[in-house]
């Protein structure tokens, strides 16, 4: 376990910076870039959810197969390396979910940034008291902050601010997801949402 970079691990960055800065450029210029960010997003959200381990351990996968580098791994570092990549994997779809207004939005974004949270507490108290794996750790914390900072955003900001930014363009959308939301239980509404939302595709 080497402190450069792996292949993985420089197509993680790559991809992260890519996203971050389709999701400012989504901000900018509006639902032009829906597709960008459905794909871009979802895509770095399987990566990391099937490479999660590989990345934060900073191994290829033939390193499994050298057996001086699989006893330098502990329980934690396997168990530990493995959900850091499915937990930033589902931040990734939680933020989806809050650009794209999908239904149980509030929920999906809740409980991405509380599991988030949880889990970060836990790595930080881990790191202190056992007092080693601090790489490891840094690993994940940058990630975290990352895209807990986005998160945290899109939870913070008020629903209407929010559809202002992202469809600022589109007061239709604006004033059906508005309507939709105070009785989501009336039919009519729900079907001029699904409209309004048609003209993004």
């Amino acid at each position: 376990m080497g402190n450069n970079d792996t292949i993985i691990v420089k197509f993680e960055k790559a991809g992260l910076i890519t996203v971050l800065l389709v999701w400012l450029l989504r901000a900018w210029f509006g639902p032009v870039l829906n597709y960008a960010v459905l794909v871009t997003t979802t895509l770095l959200s399987v990566y990391y959810l099937w490479f999660g381990f590989f990345i934060f351990n900073k191994l290829k996968p033939l390193d499994l197969l050298d057996h001086r580098i699989t006893s330098q791994l502990s329980r934690f570092r396997v168990t530990a390396g493995i959900l850091m990549g499915v937990i930033i994997s589902y931040t990734l779809i939680a933020i989806i979910f809050g650009i794209f207004f999908f239904p149980g939005m509030r929920a999906v974004m809740l409980s991405a940034l509380i599991v988030l949270l949880a889990f970060t507490l836990y790595i930080a108290i881990y790191q202190r008291v056992k007092r080693h794996s601090f790489d490891f750790c840094r690993r994940y914390f940058i990630r975290a902050a990352i895209t807990g900072v986005f998160l945290t955003t899109l939870i913070s900001i008020p629903i209407e601010d929010h559809l202002k930014i992202f469809f600022r363009d589109h007061p239709g959308f604006i004033e059906a997801y508005l309507d939709y939301r105070q009785n989501p239980e009336c039919e009519e509404k729900a079907d001029r949402l699904r409209d309004e939302r048609s003209r993004f595709r």
